[in-house]
């Protein structure tokens, strides 16, 4: 019997994210290599599609969520560690957040231009 599409979709996602996830943690990839698949990899797979669909508070943390614990694991903090993701984003010289990324987006896809 085959899984349902989103099921079988869902279990893909959980895949690749588990083998990321992998590379990110381990020991023998080196801080500029993490940097680089955050940027090219992680953070357009989170603003996919994210210009055009509705703003929830809801939506902003879990992406936040997300995105921290991809950053926390490319710098080797854990949440034990009790350090502040603003402290960890100035580790690897992070200034925007991923979803300052897509307000700014939806401000070009809208065609408002650059708004401070």
């Amino acid at each position: 019997m085959e899984l349902p599409i989103k099921k079988k979709r869902s279990n893909e996602r959980s895949k690749v994210n588990g083998a990321l996830l992998a590379i990110m943690k381990s020991e023998s990839v080196s801080g500029q290599a993490r940097l680089t698949i955050h940027n090219r990899i992680l953070i357009p797979m989170l603003m996919y599609g994210s210009e055009s669909c509705v703003r929830q508070k809801k939506n902003e943390s879990r992406i936040n969520a997300v995105e921290m614990r991809s950053v926390r694991s490319m710098c080797g903090v854990s949440r034990k560690d009790r350090c502040r993701n603003s402290d960890v984003r100035e580790q690897y010289e992070l200034k925007e957040d991923v979803v300052s990324r897509v307000e700014r987006g939806m401000f070009r896809w809208f065609g408002v231009g650059e708004v401070e």
